[in-house]
């Protein structure tokens, strides 16, 4: 069982935070902030939000901060290079340490912090002095040094997290025992504290010699029992750094603290001081929470909330806690009177959740019924149109339209929702335009953890321990036949779709205090939600498709798929059939003779992938290929497209999706319309596929290398600074540097390998990925990638920041504050540590660049023109229909708000086309 916190306003219990450390964790985790005054207050917003989570959860009986003296320490004395790579603290940073420890003494914590000695030796001293008095201790951190002193009495909370580590925590992450870890630190070494270890011993040779071996000293001991030679000669070789590691890794317990237990009891905060300190760094959220109480307070201590405690004051932020599932009744609604009583009761709660079901999942659904949770106990479900044999008399949707419309169209009352696009799309479709959406639990997930299950199912199990019914399993009859929503029997679809609202109900009360401990409330309030309204407008919209092109399209297809079959039988002397792998396998491998690159479970792999290294050895493989991209592109949308027209409004209605692109993209299905070439033919053709109705044009803008221009920004770069501001071709700009000639001296071969550099660099590509992708070999793209970082010093020490940044918190950033987590960045499966080191490079600048994509939809969420509309969006394209008239009126207008959405040190560039289809306006 995994450990968990020792229980809130334990009277045995002593907190312990490691300020210094997660203050820095903070500073890089958090997107830069700052007050009007220009003060930054990133790294201060996060240690508030961790100090508030505390009081409020916890109520700590005893609670004391431990902070880094900043003075030359015992380590430095007997190892002059310790922490000697580590550059000076920023200033800004410099200025936020300040802040945080006045904020620390307005919530009257007690500071340990004593000269000469880190935190990490202070808190080792105040858990021993602890443990003398039967005290258990929580260390509030996320230092794997201090998982050191993890006991079953002593556990570590790391908050940004939410983990919580004891002994088997640590054993299971590490692979040793506690009582080991030191000898493991000692002998793996830490580079971001220049602490040598030994050479070429990794986490796995460490792990497994201290398994062996029992200690450092045993390992020592037993020389000789080393099977592996190279490890044995380097353990002697560097016996002296081992012991010298061991001696700074250890932390020291008998420094000379006081410890008056008394001291430590945690009585409370000064409100009247954080309201000043609040104010002054526009911490609004907390500020109205503190205002909220009205008279400040008296100081006392923390214990069952009352007016005059400060945990009352915390407390005041969250939503009450979740209700037990059998707690909640389910009730339906199925006359006049009754809907009359649940409007009534929704206005009253002044919040409450909602779920919109439709008679079936075809594109020709229509609302079947509503479900409502205001948390007061009980759930209900409003159904409209369930026709099977046998159901009772409902209410009809001009029912709901007058009754409930009022309540979902009005803005003063808040609506919590799961995917609440697709919820305002159904009930849009169905005359009830849905407004005042303050939660949805699906978006809320996807911030807290992108690469998380974010349904509604996988949420309730996973946050609530409920197992809800689902949608097949509920509609599925005999012989496994599905049925559609509107012949399940109400006694099925009411505690169905009513448990269904009472779950986004009770996720709000779970998910919306870590959105905010997380510091992703801004991004949540004021970027995801607003799109969503914006992408159920553009979803409804939908886009025109000229189908008899297409058709004409799909002839052209497939007379060239019958040239390159034609021409594949012809490179193998014989018919096969190219769609099957099997057939294809057996003719490149045992009938050509080439050599499989690798296999699957049952076969030798014929994927793109190795038919692209095969292509250069055969011309088979180059056939198959090109024929496999005409059909995928032919059969996912020249032959799909038609099919997927709405027959009402003759367009075709992409879903938009706001929550399945860990970089925070926004992607599309049905159709995917991402995945369009444009630097092919074939997709060009199918591009002007995509029209303008009669009497308008499609305007294009596309944000001009918005990524390059991110990673300028972000590395301060002078060379990319100066590329961009004053204009040049960046591409030609790196040609100059790597290859050290002037602008007229750059060929277009030049040109394309310092391009392929430039885009490799964000995407964390390595020397073997560029060589590919080149065609050249390996140590030449390696002596490319040397060159580029000679040149790009800046965008050098951004990408080891950023590494450096990515392994304390195993989280990275964007601009927005949005957020990826890289557990693996610690992981000692080489290709999954590098996986992630590569996430970590590239998520900052892409997801950046899709962060300044969605503010430019916000700012022109307004039309730009009486009657222009946003249609479409594709990575850093928005598509725009517009009136023939008012052209020339949109484009500047598309093009300034564009351009001028976020103030980034180099300038954003949008090219902007205009023409009667997609293709033409690019």
């Amino acid at each position: 069982m995994a450990t968990q916190l020792f229980a809130a306003g334990a009277e045995d219990v002593l907190y312990v935070i490691d300020l210094s450390s997660y203050m820095l964790r903070a500073y890089h985790a958090i997107a830069p902030l700052s007050n009007a005054a220009g003060e930054p207050t990133h790294a201060v917003y996060g240690t508030v939000t961790m100090l508030e989570r505390l009081v409020r959860e916890r109520q700590p009986r005893f609670l004391v901060v431990a902070m880094d003296s900043g003075r030359i320490t015992f380590r430095k004395e007997i190892y002059d290079a310790y922490k000697a790579n580590r550059p000076p603290a920023p200033a800004d940073l410099k200025t936020q340490m300040a802040r945080c420890e006045e904020i620390v003494r307005a919530f009257s914590i007690p500071i340990l912090k004593q000269d000469g000695v880190e935190a990490d030796d202070l808190i080792a001293c105040a858990v021993k002095r602890a443990h003398a008095r039967d005290i258990k201790v929580v260390i509030v951190a996320a230092d794997k040094d201090l998982m050191q002193l993890v006991t079953d009495d002593v556990i570590l909370w790391d908050t940004m997290r939410d983990r919580v580590f004891g002994p088997s925590e640590v054993e299971e992450r590490f692979g040793v025992k506690v009582s080991q870890l030191r000898d493991l630190l000692a002998l793996m070494g830490d580079s971001s504290d220049n602490i040598p270890g030994v050479p070429h011993i990794g986490p796995k040779t460490a792990r497994d010699l201290l398994v062996e071996f029992g200690s450092l000293e045993g390992i020592y001991e037993h020389l000789d029992a080393i099977k592996k030679k190279a490890c044995r000669d380097t353990l002697t070789q560097h016996k002296d750094e081992a012991f010298l590691s061991q001696r700074l890794v250890t932390l020291r317990e008998d420094c000379p603290i006081e410890f008056d237990l008394e001291a430590l009891r945690y009585g409370g905060r000064d409100v009247d001081r954080l309201r000043e300190l609040y104010s002054v760094l526009e911490f609004h959220r907390q500020l109205k929470a503190l205002d909220s109480e009205g008279a400040a307070p008296e100081v006392g201590r923390v214990g069952a909330p009352s007016e005059a405690s400060g945990g009352a004051v915390l407390a005041a932020q969250k939503p009450p806690p979740p209700s037990a599932p059998s707690e909640i009744s389910h009730t339906s609604v199925l006359d006049r009177a009754a809907l009359t009583r649940l409007a009534e009761e929704l206005r009253s709660a002044g919040r409450f959740a909602l779920l919109a079901t439709t008679t079936s999942l075809r594109p020709n659904a229509v609302l079947a019924g509503l479900a409502f949770a205001s948390g007061a106990g009980r759930a209900f479900y409003v159904p409209i149109e369930h026709r099977y044999v046998g159901a009772p008399a409902q209410v009809t949707l001009a029912d709901v339209s007058e009754i409930l419309g009022p309540l979902l169209c009005d803005p003063a009352l808040g609506k919590l929702a799961h995917d609440a696009k697709r919820a305002a799309v159904r009930l849009a479709d169905a005359g009830l335009p849905l407004s005042g959406v303050v939660f949805d639990s699906e978006i809320a997930n996807y911030l807290l953890n992108p690469e998380s299950n974010h349904t509604l199912e996988a949420l309730a199990e996973d946050e609530l321990g409920v197992k809800l019914v689902t949608y097949d399993s509920l509609t599925k009859k005999a012989r496994g036949q599905q049925t559609d929503f509107e012949n399940v029997p109400l006694e099925e679809a009411l505690p169905y779709a009513a448990s269904q609202a009472d779950i986004c109900f009770r996720l709000w009360q779970r998910l919306a205090p870590r959105i905010q401990d997380e510091a992703l409330g801004r991004l949540l309030d004021e970027v995801e939600l607003p799109l969503s309204e914006i992408l159920v407008h553009m979803e409804r919209l939908g886009v025109l498709v000229n189908i008899a092109a297409l058709s004409e399209l799909g002839k052209v297809c497939q007379a060239t798929l019958d040239r390159l079959e034609h021409e594949a039988h012809r490179i193998a002397g014989r018919v096969f059939n190219v769609n099957s792998p099997r057939q294809l396998e057996t003719l490149l491998f045992d009938e050509c003779g080439l050599k499989p690159l690798k296999r699957t479970k049952t076969s030798r792999s014929t994927d793109a992938s190795t038919l692209e290294a095969l292509a250069e050895q055969h011309e088979l493989p180059k056939v198959i290929l090109e024929h496999r991209q005409v059909a995928k592109l032919k059969g996912t949308y020249i032959d799909a497209l038609p099919s997927l027209m709405n027959p009402k409004t003759g367009r075709i209605h992409t879903r938009w999706e706001q929550a399945v692109a860990a970089t925070g993209r926004i992607s599309s299905t049905d159709p995917n319309l991402q995945n369009i070439p444009i630097r092919t033919e074939l997709g060009r053709l199918i591009r002007g596929t995509f029209i303008a109705r009669p009497g308008y044009q499609l305007v294009s803008a596309d944000y001009s290398q918005i990524e390059l221009r991110v990673l300028a920004h972000l590395s301060q770069d002078p060379v990319l600074l100066d590329a961009f501001r004053t204009g040049q071709d960046i591409h030609t700009r790196t040609a100059m540097e790597i290859f050290e000639v002037m602008a007229d001296g750059v060929t277009r071969e030049m040109r394309t390998k310092t391009k392929a550099v430039n885009f490799g660099v964000i995407y964390g590509q390595g020397d073997s990925g560029l060589a590919k992708s080149l065609g050249i070999p390996r140590q030449e793209a390696a002596n490319f990638i040397a060159a580029y970082f000679r040149r790009y010093e800046g965008v050098r020490r951004f990408m080891q920041g950023t590494l450096e940044s990515a392994r304390d918190s195993e989280t990275v950033r964007s601009l927005l504050g949005r957020r990826r987590l890289v557990p693996d960045i610690k992981s000692g499966n080489r290709a999954r540590r590098l996986a992630a080191e590569r996430i970590a490079m590239n998520m900052p600048i892409q997801s950046s660049a899709a962060d300044l994509l969605k503010l430019a939809m916000l700012k022109l969420r307004e039309p730009v023109s009486p009657g222009a509309e946003m249609i479409l969006t594709v990575h850093d394209e928005l598509v725009f229909e517009v009136p023939d008239a008012e052209v020339e009126l949109a484009k500047p207008r598309i093009k300034q708000a564009m351009e001028n959405v976020y103030p980034l040190d180099v300038p954003l560039l949008v090219e902007i086309g205009q023409g009667p289809n997609w293709n033409a306006a690019h």
